[in-house]
């Protein structure tokens, strides 16, 4: 599913407090307004002028961006007005403040440049320190600036979306243009459309998206599009690197349903086959003995019977003895029955149980303190309830997409199970990244179990094989528990 936002999303929960009146921003949107004109002898020569001398000769500049002095006269004077530089005789004279702002600038027409986190602290840099705490509600006393600001409003997917939704922007326009960038295929739209959709001027947009930027919602940069630099509005780039991520794992419905191989031929099989034994055992105890692999396993005409009630199974098959000792074991784990001489007895409990409706069955189960995922693959001290509803959480991502290989589902799941599977933003080196989830072997397992065992019990995924591979869905009764 594609990342959206929507203007229901884009709320009146937060009252903004950054005002571009608190810095000279004027003047940013005069550069800015230069730059967007930019052909690429104007790029040549600004970058010329960045990393020469504070004293540069014009004949010297010229040769060095291979002009003549009568081209590059009309580009100097128009990169004049910005304040980079004077004239004095046949030379220019770079101010050092300038050029520190223009060196940080230019960067953006670099085709690998990445509107991120080091592109929003120079951006930062501009507005008077004392001026970021009252736009951000941050402590004065804050050690890092910058970093609270991570802390506050990026840390975190789940973060830094909550401050989206509660953007309240008075400005119809600036909501629009979040929700255009956000949903536009690979997360980029031309500014040239932005102007034209919203019939504003270059200045206005130009100090639109400085707006956007210091609310980290968009970022502008330049694309070089048939030879002339175009400015292309983003979100900041580490957010866009992750909502790449979830494109790109999302999941495609399997088409062919039809020659999927269910596992149990119902959404409840699992509590409808465990209703039916303990209605047997209530009228009549089920004399047990183990069997070769140390299963409790009723007489081999039990088998019968119940093979034929279930349905798909084969009497002598390990998938149908696996079954109905996983049965068996469920019923004791959750005091519904137990073994005594080798007989199993429905206990009191189960009166109340056999009572209720199909989904609620479910629902006791879900809710069942004694109920947990038992398997020998997976450690005990990973099983926890915390672990466990984090990852049957992983289901939302395809709670309407039907049936899905389970191979591609793992792809894109995101469960913070441990340090190394919280996806966070942290710095690498000079740049940031958010970091995207690594699980152990144990930690898949652990997923694995709770989509494919433990939530086709409750009814809540249907489990199948399709050409060979693993396959589920969430079923009807499982899109109501967590589609909430």
């Amino acid at each position: 599913m594609r990342y959206h936002i929507s203007s229901m999303e884009l709320n009146t929960l937060r009252k903004n407090k950054i005002s571009l009146e608190d810095y000279d921003f004027k003047q940013d949107i005069e550069n800015r307004l230069l730059m967007g004109q930019f052909t690429s002898n104007d790029l040549e020569v600004l970058e010329e002028i960045l990393y020469s001398s504070i004293k540069i000769p014009i004949r010297k500049l010229a040769k060095n961006a291979g002009l003549s002095e009568n081209e590059i006269f009309p580009i100097l004077d128009k990169i004049s007005k910005t304040g980079l530089f004077t004239f004095e005789d046949d030379s220019i004279v770079v101010d050092k403040e300038m050029r520190k702002y223009f060196e940080a600038q230019v960067l953006k027409f670099d085709p690998d440049f990445k509107p991120g986190m080091e592109f929003l602290q120079s951006l930062l840099r501009k507005v008077p320190i004392h001026v970021l705490p009252v736009w951000y509600s941050i402590p004065r006393t804050s050690n890092n600036i910058f970093d609270s600001l991570v802390e506050k409003y990026l840390l975190t997917p789940h973060i830094f979306q909550r401050y989206l939704m509660e953007l309240n922007f008075s400005n119809p326009i600036l909501t629009s243009i979040v929700q255009d960038v956000y949903n536009a295929p690979a997360f980029k739209v031309n500014g040239k459309d932005i102007m034209t959709k919203h019939e504003i001027s270059h200045a206005q947009f130009e100090e639109y998206l400085l707006q956007l930027e210091f609310h980290f919602a968009c970022c502008l940069g330049y694309e070089k599009i048939d030879d002339e630099w175009q400015e292309i509005v983003t979100p900041f780039f580490e957010w866009r690197e992750y909502a790449t991520f979830l494109n790109a794992t999302e999941v495609s419905p399997i088409a062919s349903v039809n020659k999927i191989t269910r596992h149990r031929p119902h959404d409840f099989s699992f509590i409808q086959d465990l209703s039916h034994i303990l209605s047997m055992i209530k009228k009549q105890p089920l004399s047990l003995s183990l069997d070769k692999n140390k299963r409790f396993m009723p007489s081999k005409a039990v088998l019968s019977t119940l093979a034929a009630k279930f349905e798909g199974f084969d009497e002598d098959s390990p998938a149908f003895l696996n079954y109905v000792d996983r049965l068996i074991n469920k019923m004791r784990q959750l005091k519904l029955a137990d073994i005594v001489e080798s007989r199993l007895y429905a206990l009191e409990s189960a009166n109340d149980y056999l009572d209720m409706r199909p989904d609620n069955r479910a629902h006791f189960l879900h809710r069942h303190p004694l109920n947990r995922l038992v398997s020998k693959d997976i450690p005990a001290d990973l099983v926890t309830d915390r672990h466990m509803r984090e990852a049957e959480k992983s289901i939302t991502r395809v709670l309407d997409s039907g049936w899905v290989y389970f191979d591609d589902f793992i792809r894109g799941v995101i469960v913070p199970l441990g340090e190394d599977s919280t996806v966070m933003l942290r710095r690498q080196g000079k740049t940031w990244k958010y970091h995207l989830p690594t699980y152990t072997e144990e930690e898949l397992a652990l997923i694995k179990a709770t989509v494919l065992d433990w939530l086709f019990e409750l009814g809540v995924t249907a489990v199948g094989v399709h050409n060979g591979k693993e396959c589920f869905s969430v079923t009807p009764f499982g899109q109501t528990i967590f589609g909430r």
